[in-house]
């Protein structure tokens, strides 16, 4: 059986006449001097930040068409908001005094995120309505917690598939995490959209010395993304021995950074030099990493790909799915680190399997008897010892009323009314996705009247 770790709380429901918790923006700051001061010196880091009110900030999805070559700004458009004056999300920041409060990424943080990629849904979230905006939760400060106290440690101590319901906030928890860990000088590779691997979109080949399927163009992509996110952390790690990759051999004492350019370089070598780049940081202490990975649940079940004999093929059967594999189950590990994944049930052409939820210990979507057929190997990597960490079903009547606040600022819900507030937080008992629906509903009840 896996283990369990539980992050924060599910709200409880709430009348809709409660004001057991203030719900206006005014309102839902800390009071006090003594608070303001420490908040405030989490504001802004010179130079590292979106700027000024207004630099930096992308403009609505309505504001500018393009016509002949132009850019032209339309009758209704309007100016992103000034969410200047709101906490960056630095590792300083995430401290009890923070929690249920509103905090931008830092601008670097926010390249780095898009470089890796982000899921469609936030994405969008992203691009509009001015700076990159989450809540900070107190899941976000129980799983940090988690990663800290990893950084000294094999990453087979740690590895972590978030679950929990549909819109409890699973893929931005994982996103601020990964924040954490650029800011705070991790290695990190973060995959968005696991399903993407698997979904035969991109090139594959046989390879009769591995016995499997090489992906060069996916090994090919993440080392490309690994070397331009993490250029001075690899910088600092070097190779223990000297390593060849195919005709060329780098010298012991070499840098990692090295050997992620020759693989991200030539395609031809990117199969064989993610593994070896894998090896290196399995062998080094000094700098921990972090591999996260979203929609994780999609390498345990079968892929779009296909044998030559017509077969589907499995993610254990491909050489970039099977690496990440071996790195949730143990088999490999970061010398220092952790592995966190995370289920997903947003892209439904990848449902979560029953396989994956049963050796997790989790409620299945079907019923489980024994004659239940399941893939020997999934159920094995699922029983490895993956730790479940479960999203709590809503947010806590603060975090949510920092949501909204957002919301509010941000244009998505133009009616700020306590009711409206109140109504979406008790009809979806605080899940963020289901609020969310709720308030633009509501926002559009109220332009249409």
């Amino acid at each position: 059986m896996s283990g369990l770790l539980t992050l924060g709380r599910a709200a409880a429901p709430i009348a809709s006449g409660s004001r057991a918790f203030s719900v206006s923006a005014v309102s839902c700051k800390v009071k006090g001097e003594k608070a303001k001061k420490a908040v405030s010196g989490m504001r802004k880091k010179q130079g590292t930040g979106f700027g000024a009110k207004g630099k930096g900030a992308a403009r609505g999805p309505a504001a500018l068409i393009k016509a002949g070559g132009l850019n032209l700004r339309t009758t209704l458009a309007k100016d992103a908001p000034d969410l200047t004056d709101l906490v960056q999300l630095y590792p300083e920041a995430l401290i009890p005094l923070n929690v249920g409060t509103a905090a931008t990424l830092p601008r670097t943080t926010y390249e780095h995120l898009k470089t890796f990629g982000l899921g469609k849904r936030i994405a969008s979230e992203f691009a509009h309505g001015g700076l990159p905006t989450s809540v900070i939760r107190q899941a976000t400060l129980d799983l940090v917690g988690t990663l800290n106290a990893a950084k000294g440690s094999s990453s087979k101590e740690t590895r972590l598939l978030l679950t929990g319901p549909r819109g409890a906030g699973k893929s931005m928890l994982m996103l601020q995490a990964v924040a954490y860990a650029l800011e705070a000088g991790w290695i990190v590779l973060y995959v968005p959209q696991a399903s993407k691997w698997l979904d035969s979109s991109t090139q594959y080949e046989y390879n009769e010395a591995d016995k499997s399927f090489h992906q060069t163009e996916v090994s090919q992509q993440l080392l490309t993304k690994l070397g331009a996110v993490n250029k001075a952390e690899l910088a600092k790690v070097t190779l223990p021995e000297a390593v060849k990759i195919g005709s060329q051999t780098l010298a012991a004492g070499s840098k990692l950074a090295d050997l992620v350019a020759l693989g991200a370089k030539e395609d031809a070598l990117a199969v064989p030099a993610l593994a070896a780049t894998v090896d290196v940081l399995s062998k080094q202490t000094e700098v921990p990493v972090l591999l996260a990975v979203d929609e994780m649940h999609a390498l345990f079940r079968t892929s779009e790909y296909r044998a030559p004999d017509y077969t589907r093929l499995e993610p254990y059967n491909l050489s970039a799915s099977s690496l990440v594999l071996d790195l949730l189950t143990g088999r490999k590990a970061f010398g220092a680190g952790a592995v966190l994944g995370a289920l997903s049930g947003s892209n439904t052409d990848w449902p979560v399997s029953d396989t994956l939820l049963h050796g997790l210990g989790q409620p299945t979507a079907h019923p489980v008897h024994p004659y239940t057929k399941h893939d020997e190997v999934h159920l094995a990597n699922a029983q490895s010892g993956i730790k479940t960490v479960e999203v709590p079903l809503g947010m806590s009547g603060k975090e949510a009323a920092a949501m909204f606040e957002v919301w509010t600022r941000k244009g998505w819900a133009t009616n700020p009314a306590d009711d409206i507030f109140l109504g979406g937080l008790n009809a979806a008992s605080g899940n963020p996705g289901e609020m969310a629906r709720g308030w633009l509903q509501s926002h559009q009840a109220y332009v249409q009247i």
